[in-house]
């Protein structure tokens, strides 16, 4: 009797304790909205589901962001390791002016250190460098984008102009959509503005003559 009394009572506090246990749980994905991983989650050969290269094979066909050529110092460290003129005082956009003209910068008044924080900036292929491929969207983009997924971090951040020549090689589905856009646009003006002014006309016409409206 006894016995059974204490296996009453150890059943009743497990089914107490393991809902409350449940609750400390957190899963990978809840975990991805915190950017907070575990150690095997970001260590060399975790998962092969990351990419160390960029770009991939594009988007659309093949049109999407283009696999740039990438310099070693991408790889390295210290980026500006061997850079004769770079000086920690110097500011960001006297050597990278393009990078500054994007739509984190230009909309949203994001400085460079935001994302590329710590002295010195290591390359962002680098394998411990906070934006490489396998965390950036734990460790930088969920700073501000809660929940951020490698998915989500794959947007192209320094994305070109859209109507600058080097977006054709960059990003040529953007590029020949935009201009795609802008020739069936101007056409469809060109055709319409004039047809209706002439429209208006005929009507203006008729009405000075006392005749009846065209239907």
């Amino acid at each position: 009797m006894f016995i059974g009394q204490k296996i009453v009572c150890l059943l009743g506090v497990l089914l107490v304790a393991l809902p409350a246990v449940g609750q400390d749980m957190n899963t990978p994905e809840e975990m991805a909205g915190t950017g907070y991983f575990r150690d095997q989650d970001t260590l060399p050969g975790a998962f092969r589901f990351y990419s160390q290269l960029p770009g991939g094979e594009g988007g659309l066909w093949g049109l999407g962001p283009d696999r740039q050529k990438i310099s070693r110092s991408s790889f390295k460290m210290d980026a500006h390791e061997g850079v004769d003129d770079f000086s920690p005082e110097l500011r960001c956009q006297k050597c990278h002016g393009l990078q500054i003209k994007d739509l984190h910068g230009l909309r949203m008044g994001i400085a460079c250190v935001q994302c590329h924080r710590n002295q010195p900036v290591a390359g962002i292929y680098h394998y411990y460098s906070s934006l490489n491929p396998i965390r950036r969207h734990a460790y930088v983009c969920a700073k501000c984008h809660e929940g951020a997924t490698p998915s989500f971090a794959s947007y192209m951040v320094h994305e070109p102009n859209p109507i600058a020549p080097e977006a054709r090689t960059t990003f040529p589905l953007l590029y020949y959509s935009i201009w795609f856009m802008l020739i069936l646009a101007v056409g469809v003006f060109l055709f319409f503005l004039p047809y209706t002014a002439f429209w208006w006309l005929r009507e203006f016409a008729a009405k000075l003559k006392g005749g009846q409206d065209h239907d």
